[in-house]
């Protein structure tokens, strides 16, 4: 790798954690540092490689919220050191150098560099995974090893990441001379290595009776919402630029492949990647991972392409262009951080004005994405067992905070039942507190559990009104 580009990643990892570092929490890394206090094999949204990766910083001492701010960029740039070596595998050292700085003007990948996603870190993964797999596929079959591993611990944080060991799969067994070598072996391995990191998650699935990845099925599958593409598909990971690129590179690549062994190698890749993204798009449905995955792939084939082509005039103008959408794009998915700070400010201002109850006060807070971010702005303290604010008590199983301890839940005693319910066995230790409610509406779980509720003040942010009610004399019954 060329010293200019060498700087070009530095400098541009260090101009990602000097942003970072003075801006708000985000939804995202309030709700990943509420689950790396919460460890589990999965989550409602994906599987848990996100929260395990925060919570590795938990024994160091390091604040998560610290290691987010850090770590994303670091991925970003261990993802562009991999892609690079990839594409020279692939190109040679002049297109991987180019390819190198044009992934970092995408759009999805300054995304995904500065957000606490996924993303990234399966990224990182999945371009080790390739390079591993390219330099096997070339004769260093040991390698495949490494591949594997590297595809397992990808599907550990996105579940689409299996598509490209299936993807190399298939290519090993469409070819005479690829299924009659080790190669099918070592593509076999790599699936049974993705098996082996999904078994705990798919466990935790199963035991839940597969509801959190209820959206998968063959019958939700099929349910199509065509207004959705590509408002919706484009509007996260990705924008018009990022999937201008990986359309137009597959229709090239696609073309490519008939003729040249390593443009089958990134096809095989990249390709069902691309049909997933396009295939939820058309539902209306976000796969920011898939999306990049598969444009990043494309990225390097461009690259080589147009130095082949004497196509360099082109790259100056496209490269601004590119620049100018990331830009763009990281502006917009993040100007609703500072809402955030403003609404759990003013949250924890209207806390202190609480009265003094039976015992502590606690928070509900209508949506679980506010209720991540004013969680994190009161801190988690020392106690893990109950998050820090909660969401409304509801039969629903509609986001994270169902399976964790809620207000509304008994806790097991050794204590005599009363006279009056004397088959509950359990108190309820929130009983006669005072609480604050966040909300656009006051929903009837709120009204009906506490003895009085009033509005406290209203507050207007980010194009939302929000109502902050005082709740006194919290007076659940046990059923």
């Amino acid at each position: 790798m060329k010293t200019a580009v060498w700087v070009f990643l530095l400098a541009a990892t260090v101009l990602r954690i000097a942003w970072l570092w003075d801006q708000p929490v985000s939804p995202d890394e309030a709700y990943q540092i509420l689950c790396a206090h919460r460890l589990a094999p999965a989550y409602l949204d994906g599987p848990g490689g996100t929260a395990s990766l925060l919570a590795l910083a938990a024994p160091a001492g390091l604040d998560p919220l610290f290691s987010a701010r850090v770590l994303w960029p670091v991925l970003g740039l261990l993802a562009s050191v991999a892609l690079w070596g990839l594409v020279k595998n692939l190109y040679g050292a002049a297109a991987a150098d180019l390819s190198a700085l044009a992934v970092n003007l995408l759009p999805g990948f300054n995304l995904a560099s500065v957000a606490v996603s996924p993303t990234m870190p399966a990224l990182a993964l999945v371009a080790s995974g390739l390079l591993f797999a390219r330099q096997a596929w070339l004769g260093a079959r040991v390698r495949w090893i490494f591949a594997g591993l590297a595809f397992g611990g990808a599907v550990f944080f996105r579940y689409e990441a299996v598509l490209v060991p299936v993807g190399l799969l298939v290519a090993v067994l469409a070819s005479p001379k690829r299924r009659a070598s080790a190669d099918l072996a070592g593509a076999a391995w790599s699936l049974a290595a993705v098996a082996l990191a999904l078994w705990a998650p798919m466990r935790w699935n199963a035991v839940l009776e597969w509801v959190p990845i209820a959206g998968g099925t063959l019958r939700t599958a099929l349910e199509f919402e065509w207004l959705g593409f590509p408002a919706v598909a484009l509007a996260d990971g990705t924008n018009w630029f990022g999937a201008a690129v990986l359309l137009v590179g597959m229709v090239f690549l696609v073309s490519d492949a008939q003729a040249h062994n390593r443009s089958r190698f990134v096809l095989s890749a990249s390709g069902p990647l691309a049909i997933w993204w396009f295939y939820e798009a058309l539902r209306g449905t976000a796969v920011p991972f898939a999306a990049l995955a598969a444009t990043v792939l494309v990225v390097g084939f461009l690259c080589e392409r147009a130095l082949e082509a004497g196509g360099r005039r082109f790259l100056l103008p496209a490269g601004l262009v590119g620049a100018i959408a990331s830009v763009w794009t990281v502006a917009a998915a993040n100007q609703t951080r500072g809402d955030w700070k403003e609404i759990a400010e003013t949250f924890r201002a209207a806390a202190r004005d609480l009265p003094a109850g039976e015992g502590d006060s606690f928070f509900i807070v209508e949506d679980p994405e506010a209720a991540a971010v004013i969680g994190a702005y009161f801190g988690e303290g020392q106690n893990t067992f109950y998050p820090p604010v909660f969401v409304p008590e509801s039969p629903g199983f509609a986001n994270q905070f169902a399976l964790w301890p809620s207000y509304a839940d008994f806790i097991e005693t050794a204590a005599a039942p009363d006279e009056f319910f004397k088959e509950q066995k359990g108190v309820n230790p929130f009983i006669g507190r005072h609480a604050l409610f966040l909300g656009r509406d006051l929903p009837q779980t709120i009204e009906g559990a506490f003895a009085e509720v009033t509005p406290l003040r209203t507050l207007r942010s980010g194009g939302r009104e929000w109502t902050i009610y005082l709740c006194l004399d919290y007076q659940t019954l046990p059923l």
